[in-house]
């Protein structure tokens, strides 16, 4: 009896492990899904699986990742002699998983600056998919100052980042002054877990599947949220929430620098349009949909904004709207992914050489 039990065991094993592969099979043949690339460190911020390599068939092409996560060459912890490094810090953008990595803004900015300046320049793109500049902070000093940066480069996506840092999932505010939030290790069998899933998810499109299925009420709804929250990032007056998450991302900026300085570093911040932005044509239109007046929403408030609060903390800032309507107004051809709302390779190359220009200005370079 017990042997006819193991042996029945062993046969269930086996069919299910049959018909989890022809799942599968199947899912990779006529429903295809997007490859997992997600990782967390004990203390659950987010970056790529280390290592990896995967095909992308939504775009067309693979993207790797370094050993320390990154979507980008391997970097030795140590600032080589003689070369001048920056670190970059952004999300999605500069992750850049539309594009191959030599079309995108990290890599390009490197052989720009190299060009324009005669320096030997070593661009590390730290930029991950949701990230908000909380995030951003807490990799700075958790990770990102150990290579040594000669400037730390913040490129803020001006869609979701104020947004993002909303969560405070990092850092908090008492009496008007940032403070850090708490956070305790996972623990060795927690860890365990979410390696696991990452494991499986990275590698299995069934498990994306299902993921798709069990969250998709909620990633509408987040959906949903982040348009409202663009419409108040353009109201006037400006919305109690919108103004105190401004606020919140001045005191992040602030410390950014500050940990930056003491190693004798510098920083700048990019700021990355809304494509509602680009024409007076798509703003109106926008405008319109959200019920609402030119007078009550000002077409580039984000960018002035932020861009008083790095004036205060004397923090350079390279606005990347005005080559963006340049380039829209005279119909040269699209900087986005019409499906995807990402840059495609002439937005990056457009963005690339504004970012450039910008830090040479800047005089951040020397």
């Amino acid at each position: 009896m017990r042997r006819k039990w193991v042996v029945n065991g062993l046969l269930a094993v086996f069919a299910a492990g049959v018909a989890l592969a022809l799942t599968e099979i199947g899912i990779r043949l006529l429903a295809p899904q997007p490859t997992g690339l997600s990782f967390q460190d004990r203390y659950g911020l987010a970056t790529h699986y280390p290592g990896i390599t995967r095909y992308l068939s939504q775009y067309g092409h693979e993207v790797s990742f370094n050993s320390a996560g990154m979507r980008d060459r391997e970097h030795v912890t140590k600032k080589p002699t003689g070369v001048f490094r920056i670190l970059l810090l952004g999300d999605s953008f500069m992750e850049a998983l539309q594009v191959p990595f030599e079309a995108s803004l990290p890599s390009l900015l490197e052989r720009r600056l190299e060009q324009e300046t005669g320096k030997r320049v070593e661009v590390i793109n730290a930029g991950v998919s949701g990230w908000g500049t909380d995030d951003e902070l807490r990799y700075l000093t958790m990770y990102g100052l150990k290579y040594q940066p000669d400037l730390v480069v913040v490129a803020m996506t001006l869609h979701n980042d104020i947004s993002d840092n909303l969560r405070k999932d990092w850092h908090t505010t008492q009496g008007g002054a940032l403070v850090d939030q708490t956070r305790v290790p996972m623990s060795f069998m927690q860890y365990k877990v979410v390696g696991l899933k990452a494991f499986i998810s990275t590698r299995f499109q069934t498990y994306q599947l299902w993921r798709r299925v069990r969250h998709g009420g909620a990633i509408r709804q987040a959906g949903r949220l982040l348009n409202s929250h663009v419409v108040q990032l353009f109201s006037e007056p400006t919305p109690d929430r919108i103004a105190s998450a401004f606020a919140f991302t001045g005191l992040l900026m602030e410390r950014m620098k500050a940990v930056t300085n003491v190693q004798g570093g510098r920083i700048a911040l990019v700021l990355l349009p809304l494509r509602v932005q680009l024409s007076d044509s798509s703003f109106a239109a926008f405008v319109q949909a959200a019920g609402s007046t030119a007078d009550q929403m000002p077409t580039g408030k984000p960018q002035r904004v932020v861009t008083e609060m790095a004036g205060r903390l004397r923090i350079p800032v390279i606005d990347l709207l005005p080559d963006f309507r340049a380039w829209t107004a005279d119909s040269t051809g699209p900087l986005y992914l019409e499906w995807d709302g990402h840059w495609n390779e002439a937005g990056h190359k457009l963005a690339a050489g504004a970012v450039a220009k910008g830090l040479i200005e800047a005089g951040v370079m020397r």
